[in-house]
């Protein structure tokens, strides 16, 4: 079933929302499915490639977070030593800072907000997580901030 994945979770998703460390890539928000469900990512939706991923990025005085703040996508598992990168690195968030939740989500405007996946999807188990990092010289506050991935490109599934 299609579900949005957005900082405040759901019933069949777990989310936290993290604070950044400066000047250094660090997560700010983790989704995993919960016990016995499974995440699946789809890097083509609407005809085009590449996952819409919906954010307001703020910090503590309400600012948007600098231009150049760079995102990823990474994906994190027991048996690894660190989150593998699994998309391509926004270099600025240029189209975060210039365009409401609502512009993000107009077809109009939806090319600006793809990420491209570096394979065709994602699957993330109920004991893995993928996790959105960012690298900015201002930290993040969650009390004015929102990411969302677009529910066309999430599906919620039992696992196999």
């Amino acid at each position: 079933m299609s579900e949005s994945l957005t900082n405040l979770g759901s019933a069949k998703v777990d989310a936290t929302e993290e604070t950044n460390i400066t000047d250094t890539d660090s997560t700010i928000l983790t989704w995993s499915p919960v016990d016995g469900l499974v995440i699946e990512i789809d890097n083509h939706v609407y005809g085009g490639s590449g996952v819409p991923i919906y954010a307001e990025l703020k910090d503590a005085d309400g600012n948007d977070l600098p231009r150049d703040t760079e995102v990823i996508l990474r994906w994190d598992t027991p048996s690894r030593d660190q989150p593998m990168v699994v998309s391509e690195r926004l270099s600025n968030i240029r189209q975060y800072r210039t365009l409401s939740l609502t512009e993000q989500q107009n077809e109009d405007y939806r090319e600006q907000t793809r990420t491209e996946l570096k394979g065709d999807g994602l699957v993330v188990l109920d004991f893995e997580e993928v996790q959105v990092a960012i690298r900015s010289s201002k930290q993040i506050d969650w009390d004015n901030s929102r990411v969302e991935i677009d529910r066309k490109a999430v599906t919620v599934r039992a696992e196999d």
